[in-house]
């Protein structure tokens, strides 16, 4: 079968590769004959090319894995993640989610071969980005890692964690697509609804189960599997996906749908 997702003998590297969708999107991959460069501060199974231990939330941490990484790469994706309370606190959320993310990104986005693909997941979470968006631009707008940590400490009520941290996910991915128009590398990001993963349980700690089910899960009437996830993502950065750029899919069965013809009310 010819290669049409156009993997095979490409150099990609990929964060939050131990488990869920990152662990999941790490084998496939693999399975598709892709060099797979694979970051994590857990223990990573998936049969990689490289395995780097990076904390997302400490800037020397995310300069000494980039040093290790290929001179040149062709796709990017971002899978790392943290939920929030009770593991971790605001700010935690926030280095991790987003300030340690773009550290990272704009670390590697020369090495990103022209025509090449970066992908971040972000989650429905994120959807009111645009009623909020004056304030994801202030944080946008601080470049250095250490001032962005600053500014998030400054602001606790702004840098709320997990939905601001998501928000500023999709802005970055917005503006980032337009500046790398040039070089015609493409850059989306995925929202995820509900999936089962390791995360999920602290969501339900936080909102409680019943509320996150009621108000978030896809309208099927079940959580998605970190593999139905992971398809999507690899899609983006596929030759398949090569005139997408600038979007953030909503991969939910249909939950977005529900809220935007009111058949479900949007809490975002």
């Amino acid at each position: 079968m010819k290669d049409v997702l156009g993997y095979q003998g490409k150099t990609v590297v990929l964060t939050g590769a131990a488990s869920g969708m990152g662990g999941a999107a790490a084998r496939l991959l693999v399975d598709l004959g892709a060099e797979v460069h694979a970051l994590d501060l857990a223990r990573i199974d998936a049969p990689v090319k490289q395995t780097l231990a990076v904390d997302l939330a400490d800037p020397a941490s995310i300069d000494a894995a980039a040093a290790k990484l290929p001179a040149r790469l062709d796709v990017l994706f971002h899978c790392a993640g943290v939920p929030g309370p009770p593991r971790f606190d605001a700010l935690q959320t926030m280095l991790v989610n987003f300030v340690g993310l773009r550290q990272l990104t704009e670390a590697l986005v020369d090495r990103v071969a022209d025509g090449g693909a970066i992908a971040a997941i972000t989650s429905v979470a994120g959807m009111g980005w645009q009623k909020n968006l004056e304030n994801v631009k202030q944080l946008i707008e601080v470049g250095d890692p250490a001032e962005a940590r600053a500014w998030c400490e400054a602001h606790p009520e702004i840098a709320n964690g997990y939905l601001f941290s998501k928000q500023c996910i999709i802005y970055y991915t917005k503006l980032l697509a337009v500046r790398l128009l040039p070089r015609r590398v493409r850059v989306n990001c995925l929202a995820p609804a509900p999936t089962e993963t390791p995360m999920l349980p602290d969501f339900h700690a936080q909102a409680g189960q019943a509320f996150i089910d009621e108000h978030f899960r896809s309208p099927v009437g079940r959580n998605a599997t970190a593999e139905e996830m992971a398809g999507p993502l690899v899609f983006l950065g596929s030759d398949l996906a090569g005139f997408v750029s600038g979007q953030n899919l909503f991969v939910d069965f249909g939950y977005l749908a529900a809220v935007e013809t009111g058949a479900k009310v949007g809490l975002l």
